[in-house]
């Protein structure tokens, strides 16, 4: 606690002055007070060695070699084709070309007229290769042969291929880049779904290896393989390796990388030296042969098992690096066994900054975000200057002028001096109301005996379904189980992080960059051990609702619920489907306890609920709110300025929109559900339902001309649709725009309140505006079937059932004596020694607190809370398992509980 009065916790130093100086030496921080003067273009070190070396082999790419006069020279007539088209400096280039020999030579004609290029891979859809082309602002390509139809009309194309160019001169072209010019603009993809373009300077790559250390010394006696695509930047490192060293450059054919026992002989054959795979890649390879080449690893997160496999007797390095800071920020030595894998120190002319929130360093084994500055930050965005503004940010730990880039990427110092990396700032998902951390499940995934490569993803193959699935492929001849691996998953993790479903691949799909490829990853089966058919009527009507909630083919009577993807939301679903289906009361902890039909179906009674059937029936003239409706209401009127209990929806449209057709979809959805159209007037201080003719409705639909609009003002547009202020008396429970931002793409923003819906409604009404929108984009009705019961039957059923406060014998009376029994005595609010008075108005703001725990501290709570915690059987039942959010909610409400003598029983969850 601060002992300054108003100082701000957030005001305070963490660190001594020891652990600052120790933090800026393994960041390099020194590095930038180093004066940037001079510099050397990329063509400029390249004539070096054409110099020194003309007649030794540059280039080697399906049997054939280049000497480096001889790529100096066939630049140079590329270059001046180029020229002549008025290419210069401060241009952009496109490159359509595949990986092979000319597609080199073509970057070096760009850069040598002093334009940058810009290089697309051809297995892009033609979409993305107008976009890029457009966005680049490129008005010559260079492609070669049957490409070249693909890029007519987008701009001037030079064929590498063209007679034209062998006509050319040998000799130089008249201009030349300098330092500062842009070598190459790169694409990556954006968070907001469209791809930005990274421009990065000569400066920044010929820099990128002054004093480079990886463990073997780069010069002319390295042969480099080209593996990677153009279009990732992995491919700088592994040209200009190789080029601006007098090396020997290995161009891999795709046919022949995408083949991994193809590829291994091609790289035995060649006597490759320095190879550069990502972690995916490699895994698939057999280091058999490969025992006097260096490896490096980047472009994703180094599985243990790939380190502890090639590793041993090689110089195997982990590299780091977003596009943003040209190719590498970070490397670090790898070593077998050492289990976690580190992304090393900042390379030479890299600073790094693992920071808080404000930008303050945070110490030694405390996560944070990493910023990386020195001179290998780029440029920033082609054309996005308050996306580079918000990325590339002014460095407080620099002089004047000095920039840093923020990764997004958490990361923390080892107590080495080296990072580990922990996961993406966004990387965290949420499934089921729980957040996830991928990287943890894969860890535990890749532990399992047998499995080899692994990935976790979340998929959503039906709307408002989210499961976690694990892929993984075999190792070591071994035979993976999946029920097996599931029920290894359920000892090590959390019931909720356990994947609904594992599923066993040859191998994992790789993009062009030789990253995972996760729109390709196989839609995975949900189901348990071996089928055994239902042989009762009970059991056949338990697997038929097991089925339809949760979306599977059928349900075997052995099948656990929960293995199957269940979880505590669809439970309460499945308890309510037996409840109608077998007119009785089942309590969803019966689930947990017999989660197959077999065990369950013996438990069902049948007749025994003695609720009425829900069915639509004349409604009075005035139709009461639901409970739950009732609750929503009072709040909406006690709070009616916040925006707490709306329900947002956003979502990125593209592919041909038929926006007319998705309007009358929308209204189709509205007009179905009654719950949509429903308004709640007061009339004496009572609220009630009103339902609104389908014809009526007004739901703020528009379509709203965004063309142009900075990513700033459309997050603002969309913040004030989805944190509308509903007036619930007169105004619909639900608000739709439509954001067009040009370029076929489209944003949709949608706000429905909780009064009309929750969690579990949005999947059927996606659905059905599914449904409605094919229909109507064929130019027919929608034909949705109207409901056989909306929810104003469900409130008069509700009441009804429940009865009147005032009837000591109703349902509702027996619940509010049990709940005023359960509660009385309690204090409305928990006097908590606080720094600061409680403000007269709740203003919702919350925040979270990152504690590293010591070594064996969790082990000591887990002793801890089974004894107190084992009286208390609805919360930790014999086999359940406490995660260390359970655990420290659990000291939390010993402390509570110790302070004020509030009794364990009313803390829930």
């Amino acid at each position: 606690m601060s002992i300054i009065a108003g100082q701000r916790l957030a005001a305070m130093d963490l660190l001594d002055e020891d652990e600052y100086a120790q933090l800026d030496v393994w960041g390099h921080r020194s590095v930038l007070g180093s004066s940037v003067v001079g510099g050397v273009s990329i063509p400029g070190l390249f004539a070096r060695w054409v110099s020194v070396s003309p007649g030794v082999v540059a280039l080697r790419c399906g049997g054939r070699s280049w000497s480096y006069r001889e790529v100096d020279e066939a630049s140079n007539r590329l270059a001046h084709v180029l020229v002549g088209y008025g290419v210069g400096p401060g241009d952009r280039v496109g490159l359509l070309l595949p990986r092979c020999a000319q597609a080199v030579v073509a970057i070096l004609a760009v850069l040598k007229t002093g334009a940058g290029y810009v290089p697309v891979d051809p297995v892009v859809p033609d979409a993305r290769l107008e976009f890029v082309l457009a966005d680049a602002a490129v008005s010559v390509v260079v492609t070669c042969g049957g490409l070249a139809d693909r890029v007519a009309g987008c701009a001037v194309v030079v064929d590498v291929d063209d007679p034209v160019v062998a006509d050319q001169p040998v000799s130089a072209v008249g201009v030349g880049p300098v330092a500062d010019d842009i070598a190459y603009v790169i694409y990556t993809s954006g968070t907001t779904g469209v791809p930005k373009g990274v421009a990065v300077t000569h400066r920044n790559v010929t820099r990128l290896f002054d004093g480079f250390d990886v463990g073997v010394q780069i010069g002319p006696q390295q042969v480099w393989a080209q593996c990677s695509s153009l279009a990732f930047d992995y491919s700088v490192w592994e040209i200009w390796g190789a080029l601006l060293h007098g090396g020997r450059l290995v161009v891999v054919p795709e046919q022949v990388r995408r083949s991994a026992p193809d590829l291994r002989e091609l790289l035995v054959a060649e006597r490759v030296s320095m190879l550069s795979q990502t972690p995916s890649a490699v895994g698939a390879l057999a280091p058999q042969g490969l025992e006097s080449a260096t490896l490096m690893v980047a472009g994703e997160v180094c599985p243990v098992d790939v380190v502890d496999r090639w590793a041993p007797g090689r110089v195997m390095l982990n590299g780091y690096g977003p596009t943003e800071t040209t190719v590498f920020a970070t490397t670090g030595v790898l070593v077998a066994g050492s289990g976690v894998v580190p992304i090393g120190g900042p390379v030479p002319g890299a600073a790094l900054f693992v920071v808080d929130a404000w930008l303050r360093p945070v110490p030694v084994g405390v996560v944070g975000e990493l910023y990386v500055a020195g001179s290998g930050v780029a440029v920033g965005y082609v054309g996005r200057s308050s996306l580079t503004a918000s990325r590339f940010v002014a460095c407080p730990f620099g002089g004047v002028g000095q920039r840093m880039y923020r990764t997004g990427d958490l990361v923390r110092w080892n107590q080495q001096g080296q990072l580990e990396y922990v996961g993406r700032a966004d990387e965290q998902v949420k499934v089921r109301g729980y957040r996830i951390e991928l990287g943890e499940v894969e860890a535990a995934l890749a532990a399992v005996d047998g499995v080899g490569q692994v990935a976790v993803v979340v998929r959503e193959d039906r709307p408002g379904d989210r499961r976690l699935v694990g892929y993984v492929t075999e190792s070591g001849g071994g035979v993976v189980d999946s029920a097996g691996v599931r029920a290894l998953l359920g000892q090590r993790l959390p019931g909720y992080m356990v994947p609904a479903a594992i599923v066993v691949v040859q191998h994992l799909p790789l993009t062009v960059n030789g990253k995972l490829d996760r729109d390709a990853l196989p839609v995975p089966q949900y189901h348990g051990g071996q089928y055994r058919a239902p042989g009762t009527p009970t059991e056949e009507i338990l697997a038929g609702i097991y089925a339809q909630v949760l979306g599977v083919e059928r349900v075997g009577v052995d099948d656990s619920f929960f293995d199957l993807g269940g979880d505590s939301l669809s439970a309460m679903r499945v308890a309510a489907a037996v409840g109608v289906a077998f007119d009785t009361q089942l309590a969803v902890r019966v689930l947990f306890e017999a989660p197959t039909v077999a065990l369950l179906a013996p438990r069902i009674g049948v007749g025994s609920g003695g609720r009425p059937v829900l069915v639509a029936g004349v409604r009075p003239q005035v139709v009461p709110l639901s409970y739950a409706q009732q609750r929503l209401w009072f709040l909406n009127q006690a709070e009616s300025d916040i925006a707490t209990y709306n329900i947002p929806i956003a979502l990125r449209l593209s592919g041909g929109l038929d926006v007319v057709a998705l309007g009358l979809a929308l209204g189709d959805v509205v007009g179905r559900h009654e719950s949509l159209r429903t308004v709640f007037p007061v009339v004496d201080g009572v609220p009630r339902q009103q339902v609104v003719a389908a014809g009526e409705v007004d739901f703020g639909w528009g379509v709203v001309d965004a063309v142009g609009w900075s990513q700033q003002r459309l997050g603002q547009a969309v913040a004030a649709v989805v944190g509308y202020r509903f007036d619930l008396a007169t105004q619909l429970p639900l608000r739709v725009q439509l954001f067009d931002v040009g370029g076929g793409e489209f944003v949709l923003a949608a706000v429905l309140h909780h009064i009309a819906g929750d969690g579990s409604s949005i999947a059927p009404l996606l659905r059905d505006l599914g449904a409605a929108y094919t229909a109507r984009c064929a130019g027919a009705d929608a034909g949705l079937p109207a409901l056989g019961v909306q929810y104003a039957d469900y409130a008069l059923w509700q009441r009804e059932w429940l009865g009147e406060e005032s009837d000591p014998d109703s349902v509702i009376a027996a619940q509010l004596r049990y709940w005023r029994e359960a509660l009385a005595g309690l204090p409305e609010r928990l006097a908590l020694p606080t720094d600061r008075p409680y403000p007269a108005v709740a203003d919702y703001r919350g925040a979270s607190v990152a504690v590293a725990w010591r070594r064996g501290c969790s082990a000591r709570l887990r002793g801890w809370l089974v004894p107190m915690m084992r009286p208390v059987s609805w919360w930790c039942r014999p086999g359940w398992r406490c995660c260390c959010p359970s655990l420290v909610g659990a000291v939390m409400l010993r402390w509570v509980w110790r302070w004020r003598g509030v009794r364990i029983r009313c803390w829930r969850s």
